[in-house]
């Protein structure tokens, strides 16, 4: 089975092949700290030459300091191969996100990509900063080795190989057995990240409903699952390195024994035996290497199914292969689109057609769940309809790149959204480039200038995690001057007023009226008194336009949008 990880090592192969020279020198150093040392006995104890002894001994010392300063080298070589891979895959998984969009994210929980971008990237790190390199150079200065104990005494190097070969297929037969079983400690760990962050946004909630204590139990057995499943892993790389230590010392012990019963018979001389014992043991050095290794790349294999999944997951929107300009006009125009979510009974629009003329309001209207938001999102691009074709300015949004589209489109979002840092930041979020005196005016508009005036920082203000600093009208208004900021020739308001008093919402309306007349709006509302004004009301039901026109005209129709209102004023009543 083909591992999807050497695919994912494309962009930092030069940081790994770095690691890997690094490597084959240690593993040199090694052979040549062995033959010197072996020489220099083989002097002492044989020929009784102090004099060579003392140049190898020379030599071993240069080897030595050479030795500390490639290991020390082969680190800093990991942790940049480990840098590499954070940085390039991380940009790799946002990039891949964002080309996804909001279609994709919404359909999974935010926290378990959050666990594949932080710690599935965390777990493929060190598997190419440390695992990949030492396999790498276990295969090629196994092998290296082995030639020079073939040329230094072919028998050794024949009375080693089977137990080298006898380790990778050793691995292979372990990985079968146990691989499935000690391949799950990534998505258990997911699982654990996903419920705690869960409860971590949720908590409010589970306080205010006394759920805290049942919460806490299943939160308990997750980390039991997450302890067990890290045990048993761990068990795996603990027992494998046993047996395959085992099988490498007893190798270096085969041959210890033979090359001795061999200078004792005359058959070689003492410096084959001192030679072979510890290059013996250099040839299983680089496997000791690979073996502590192991667990990183059990980690790594975990981690890599999601990630490889979330880059090759395709994009349901597409970029135009060449893009038109967009239209100096912003009329919007829905010819005959039909669209539904994936695993909806119905469509969520059915057929709908209507046109917005330039710079005219219309809103949209209707019961929960009708269609009135998937309108927005269309429009948006963030689904494509199934059938039908939405135009702007009469051309078609497939056919204009998406940062074309959007730049023409500013929008207030009944679940408004704010990004930690400060109420300024925010703001620039729709224009990086604004003037603090743009950010003041837009914010004059959304009656919220005078409350972040009265802020010790003002707009220098930290608004907190998704705004949480701040009352639910105060986000309300901060992402209306959003909107109002980015200037765009068209405007959706999604309940844009729902969270703020009244008073302030009739000084926004009143700032709205003037603003009306300068673009295309499109405002979705379930509060009826709120769009009188609007010189067009679409009434959705059931995904479907069922009645268009003017306040008055359909009150007086009688119809689905009069009950609507008379419901509302019964309530208010």
């Amino acid at each position: 089975m083909k591992n999807p990880l050497w695919a994912l090592a494309g962009p930092i192969r030069p940081q790994i092949t770095a690691s890997v020279i690094v490597g084959l020198l240690v593993t040199a150093a090694y052979i040549a700290q062995g033959l010197l040392l072996a020489t220099a006995l083989s002097y002492v104890l044989a020929a009784h030459d102090m004099t060579g002894a003392a140049y190898c001994i020379a030599g071993l010392a240069f080897v030595l300091l050479s030795r500390g300063a490639l290991l020390w080298l082969s680190e800093v070589c990991a942790q940049r191969t480990a840098q590499a891979t954070k940085e390039t895959m991380r940009e790799r998984l946002l990039a891949k996100l964002l080309e996804l969009g909001p279609a994709f994210a919404n359909a999974r929980q935010s926290s378990g990509l959050q666990q594949t971008i932080v710690n599935g990237v965390e777990a493929i790190e060190t598997y190419f900063s440390r695992y990949m390199p030492s396999l790498i150079v276990s295969v090629i200065g196994t092998v290296i080795v082995l030639a020079c104990l073939a040329i230094l005494d072919p028998l050794s190097a024949l009375v080693l190989t089977p137990f080298v070969c006898a380790l990778p297929i050793f691995s292979k037969l372990w990985r079968k057995w146990r691989g499935s079983k000690s391949s799950k400690l990534f998505a258990v760990r997911t699982a654990f990240g996903t419920y705690l962050f869960d409860s971590l946004q949720g908590l409010v909630t589970l306080k205010a409903f006394s759920a805290t204590v049942l919460r806490r139990v299943e939160l308990v057995k997750k980390a039991i699952e997450l302890r067990l499943e890290a045990m048993r892993t761990l068990s795996v790389s603990l027992m494998r390195s046993g047996i395959t230590g085992l099988m490498s010392m007893g190798g270096v012990a085969v041959l210890l024994s033979l090359n001795s019963w061999r200078l004792a018979d005359h058959q070689i001389a003492p410096i084959v035996l001192f030679a072979t014992l510890f290059l013996a043991r250099e040839v299983f050095r680089p496997l000791d290497r690979l073996e502590r290794e192991f667990h990183a790349a059990h980690a790594g294999i975990s981690a890599a199914g999601p990630i490889t999944e979330l880059l090759a997951s395709e994009a349901i929107i597409r970029e135009p292969a060449a893009p038109e300009r967009p239209s100096k006009r912003s009329d919007v125009t829905f010819e005959n689109v039909t669209f539904a979510y994936d695993g909806a009974d119905r469509a969520a629009l059915d057929r709908v057609n209507f046109t917005i003329a330039e710079k005219k309001r219309v809103a949209l209207v209707g019961p929960s769940g009708a269609g009135k938001t998937t309108v927005a999102s269309l429009l948006l691009r963030f689904f494509d309809p199934s059938q039908g074709t939405i135009r702007i300015g009469g051309i078609d949004i497939r056919d204009m790149s998406l940062e074309d589209l959007r730049a023409q489109i500013a929008l207030v979002a009944q679940d408004t959204f704010l990004f930690h840092g400060t109420i300024a930041e925010n703001l620039r979020i729709a224009k990086p480039d604004a003037t603090d005196a743009e950010i003041k005016e837009a914010a004059a508009a959304a009656q919220i200038d005078e409350f972040i005036a009265g802020l010790p920082l003002g707009y220098a203000t930290e608004v907190g995690e998704r705004g949480t600093q701040l009352s639910g009208g105060q986000r309300q208004r901060i992402a209306i001057a959003r909107a109002l900021l980015k200037n765009a020739p068209i405007l959706i308001l999604d309940e844009a007023t729902s969270s703020v008093d009244p008073a302030s919402e009739q000084a926004i309306q009143a700032a709205f009226d003037n603003l009306f007349n300068q673009r295309t709006t499109i405002v979705i509302a379930h509060r009826l008194s709120t769009i009188r004004n609007a010189d067009a009301i679409l009434v959705f039901n059931q995904g479907s336009v069922v009645e268009h026109g003017t306040h008055d005209d359909l009150v007086s129709k009688g119809g689905l949008y009069a009950k609507l209102t008379s419901a509302q004023q019964g309530m208010a009543a």
